[in-house]
């Protein structure tokens, strides 16, 4: 299944580290996304948004997308509803979960919102890899320094079990209210998550 990778402005880290392991079949940049990806040599195939903090010269080849500075989508938003529209069903947002505490949050409500339409969406920092589990379960192989954190976003996950890792659950309802599953670890090398009923946030961090 073709990838679709998406950079935003602000990024954790350096871009060609986070792409190490991607094999990206398309690449959108939103906005000043496309600074990181001149300056590590990434010609992408779209470039979208309003174009309030782009720097670097836009290369030959590239199509543009413009949007009004006022508008209601953000400049990921609409990236990733040209993903969507293109077909890709695998899309990881580089970037987007560090700077403004306002734009993390936005990030996280387009991922639940798209998971229905999705195998799998993620967003990705130096730091930190978070993806959206709805009705279904996943497996998470272990990274040295790394924590494994669950969050509903629904108002209620039901029948959420976690194995592999130092505190289980086993059909547990988990809340939106409550954060019993923040700063989990690995038991074993492998991590299985799984809910029945509902929207999990799954949070993977390092120290």
């Amino acid at each position: 299944m073709k990838k679709c990778i998406i950079i935003t402005s602000y990024i954790e880290g350096e871009l060609r580290q986070l792409l190490s392991n991607e094999q990206p079949g398309f690449i959108i940049c939103a906005d000043g996304g496309y600074n990181h990806a001149s300056k590590a040599g990434l010609v992408p195939d779209f470039l979208m948004g309003d174009f309030d903090s782009l720097t670097e010269r836009i290369q030959p080849g590239v199509e543009i997308v413009t949007f009004p500075s006022e508008k209601d989508d953000t400049d990921t938003g609409l990236c990733l509803q040209a993903a969507l529209d293109l077909g890709y069903r695998d899309i990881l947002i580089i970037g987007g979960i560090g700077g403004r505490f306002d734009h993390a949050i936005a990030n996280i409500q387009l991922m639940a919102g798209a998971v229905d339409q999705v195998e799998r969406i993620a967003i990705k920092d130096k730091k930190n890899y978070c993806t959206v589990l709805k009705n279904g379960g996943l497996e998470l192989s272990e990274k040295q320094g790394q924590h494994v954190s669950l969050f509903a976003l629904s108002d209620v996950c039901e029948g959420v079990t976690i194995s592999g890792a130092k505190y289980p659950l086993t059909d547990y309802t988990l809340s939106r209210t409550f954060p019993l599953g923040v700063s989990n670890e690995y038991q074993e090398d492998t991590v299985r998550i799984s809910v029945q009923t509902g929207t999990l946030l799954i949070v993977l961090s390092e120290d």
